[in-house]
């Protein structure tokens, strides 16, 4: 009975350790709304609102409404393999491409590009809670303004 008890708490103890192992390598998928009164954009303005899908395939889909109203959107695929992969839609940098690699469980870094030329270099990270994403993003926009972005999301 004893052996049956030490070996039961063996196996949980190793599907614990699992679960919070893939937890780690899953914190950024999921629904996030941006908190624009807890986010700086430089040199701005906010956008009203934004929200951030990230699926299990590296996916990421967001939905803008801009400071005049204007509905947009746009996404990208986040491979950790250092791989280009192309953006979608009307992406405020007017990047074409993504480069991402992976810091830790809960960092990544990224490189956006246009035509080949590095635009803006971002920061993601999820809180060690996962209930919040902090992007630090720093670049320039198609016409040449200079941009540092720090924009917090909460998870939905």
């Amino acid at each position: 009975m004893k052996r049956l008890a030490a070996i039961s708490a063996v196996a949980i103890g190793f599907l614990f350790c699992a679960g919070l192992t893939l937890a780690q390598k899953d914190a950024f998928v999921g629904s996030w709304q941006l908190n624009v009164a807890k986010s700086k954009f430089e040199p701005g303005p906010a956008p009203k609102s934004q929200t951030r899908t990230w699926d299990a395939s590296g996916k990421v889909s967001v939905e803008s409404v801009s400071a005049a109203g204007k509905q947009s959107g746009y996404g990208y695929t986040i491979k950790t393999d250092g791989s280009s992969q192309p953006t979608m839609g009307a992406i405020p940098n007017g990047a074409d491409a993504i480069v991402t690699k992976q810091v830790n469980a809960n960092a990544l870094q990224a490189t956006f590009k246009r035509a080949g030329k590095d635009v803006e270099n971002t920061t993601f990270t999820v809180s060690k809670d996962g209930k919040m994403l902090t992007i630090n993003a720093k670049g320039s926009t198609p016409q040449g303004q200079a941009f540092h972005n720090v924009t917090v999301w909460d998870k939905q």
